[in-house]
């Protein structure tokens, strides 16, 4: 709620939040950002996108940059999370992707939507993803088909053996060693080749915005702030107070 108070000769209006019913974002460089605030409401609103200028390969333009703690209240009621994006100038089309929780982890971002994944190195367990099990001494391309096919991947981790990527829809990949279920697929399999986390348990309806791989587990933050683990609980990875591997995700527990 808005307070307007009183102060001498001065009228001086607080606003609790930026709130306008059609937001004009027009983006005449990659550095402009349209709207900046501490805390900001999206339900209700609307966005009109203009692109003047000829982006390069891989640009993201931020929409709203969040300066505060909490997330973005809502969508607007023309832009969701993960919905493709396409911008026309000088008669070419570019396309992004709309992603709430990027930037600094609650800013409103498109995304270049031709992003890929390349990884190089040693290859033991499949752990570049790309269907073999041979070293890369350059950067080979990440296996796009299957779980990956047309999606837009916005984040991705390496762990010590095994990697994780998380896509604008909101779906979670895998691929690497999983001798104690890092691969959260509810197996124990090695995948040279991106496979799906399983995400019909403690994800369920959740919101991934951000992943984590450490050297035999992983780990998913929710936009709701619950936290989700998998893989090797032997020294208690997975934070759920018990010593035993998860081969699929489960929660953090937040009573402490």
């Amino acid at each position: 709620m808005n307070t307007i108070k009183t102060i001498g000769l001065a009228l001086v209006v607080l606003f609790s939040s930026v709130h306008a019913a059609v937001v004009n974002a027009t983006f005449t460089s990659a550095s402009d950002v349209p709207v900046t605030a501490a805390s900001y409401t999206a339900n209700g609103n609307t966005v009109n996108l203009t692109l003047n200028f000829a982006p390069e390969v891989g640009t993201s333009l931020k929409i709203v940059e969040n300066t505060g703690l909490p997330f973005i209240q809502g969508n607007f009621s023309n832009l969701i999370q993960g919905q493709k994006v396409a911008l026309t100038y000088g008669g070419i089309s570019y396309n992004f992707v709309a992603n709430y929780y990027g930037g600094d982890g609650n800013d409103l971002v498109l995304h270049w939507a031709n992003n890929r994944v390349v990884a190089w190195g040693y290859y033991p367990y499949g752990v570049l993803g790309d269907g073999t099990f041979t070293d890369r001494l350059v950067p080979t391309s990440v296996r796009s088909s299957g779980i990956l096919s047309g999606k837009t991947i916005i984040a991705v981790s390496a762990g010590t053996d095994h990697s994780l990527a998380l896509c604008s829809d909101g779906t979670l990949a895998a691929w690497g060693k999983n001798t104690t279920g890092e691969l959260g697929n509810n197996s124990t399999s090695n995948s040279s080749i991106p496979i799906a986390v399983d995400q019909s348990g403690v994800l369920a309806g959740k919101t991934v915005i951000a992943i984590s791989a450490g050297s035999s587990f992983s780990l998913a933050l929710c936009s709701d702030g619950t936290i989700a683990a998998w893989g090797s609980g032997a020294s208690g990875q997975l934070g759920n107070n018990i010593t035993a591997s998860s081969y699929v995700p489960v929660l953090v527990s937040t009573g402490g």
